[in-house]
């Protein structure tokens, strides 16, 4: 007997080996000598593209980005969406009681300001794991554990250098080291991987009562997306712009809540 689409089993492979590749590259890049050198050449390297593209990027995993990024989703993939935002209170107690347990510096405690580029806010201390990386590895997990077409090589791959590239402009804008940002990765995927697990275990995208709790919660965030300033002036554009098109979203998934299941 074929199991339910809500019952199925998480992919073991796709749930496992990703954090543990990360996990160890953080571990070896903290124990090794590339943390202070691989952050010099990467952000020296990045500098070659718009500052405006960094703070583009790095935005779209901050917390009112990424809300309108679910929002975005939340018509094609809602098991993922519920996947997401399921994993929220693992993201909090992970990647926070880590950052303010150790409390590492951040590249702009250690390194002359005229040594790194540095976009944006200036940031100091909790630098171990990266959060905005965290985030976009939740989500990325989060859409190929239940998702099985984002599970080819493909789409799987795409998704991927998305997450890469959101970690990259973590190094980019100066606030990261390249451990920090592994760390965040890994950390995000086992979020992931608890948040699709949960949605596995309560098929709440099915519920009617829960997507429409789901689209008046993401209203508030997309709103907030459009009306917050970022601490990246030069992507408030892009993040006002996710923010409307995230509403539009939400205005499209209301208009199909009567079909949904009570």
């Amino acid at each position: 007997m074929t199991p339910h689409p809500a019952s199925a089993s998480l992919p073991i492979g796709w749930c496992l080996a990703p954090p543990l590749v990360l996990g160890l590259a953080a571990l070896a890049t903290l124990l090794g000598d590339g943390n202070m050198a691989g952050f010099v050449t990467l952000n020296q390297w990045s500098s070659a593209l718009p500052g405006g593209f960094w703070a583009s990027v790095t935005d779209t995993a901050s917390v009112l980005s990424a809300g309108a990024v679910l929002a975005l989703c939340l018509n094609v993939a809602p098991r993922a969406v519920f996947a997401a935002v399921l994993s929220w209170p693992a993201g909090i107690i992970m990647v926070r009681g880590l950052k303010y347990l150790l409390d590492e510096p951040r590249p702009q405690d250690v390194l002359a300001t005229d040594s790194l580029q540095q976009i944006g806010v200036t940031l100091s201390g909790h630098s171990f794991p990266s959060g905005h990386t965290a985030t976009a590895f939740t989500l990325i997990a989060a859409w190929i554990l239940t998702t099985p077409a984002c599970r080819r090589a493909l789409p799987a791959i795409l998704l991927l250098l998305a997450g890469a590239l959101v970690g990259l402009s973590r190094i980019a804008v100066g606030a990261h080291w390249p451990g920090d940002v592994l760390a965040g990765a890994a950390v995000g995927w086992l979020c992931g991987t608890i948040g699709a697990g949960l949605a596995s275990r309560w098929p709440l995208w099915r519920s009617r009562r829960a997507l429409l709790a789901l689209v008046a919660a993401g209203i508030v965030v997309c709103l907030a997306r459009v009306f917050v300033v970022t601490g990246y002036p030069q992507a408030q554009l892009w993040s006002t712009a996710l923010g409307l098109a995230g509403l539009v979203a939400l205005g499209r998934a209301l208009q199909r809540l009567p079909a949904a299941r009570p």
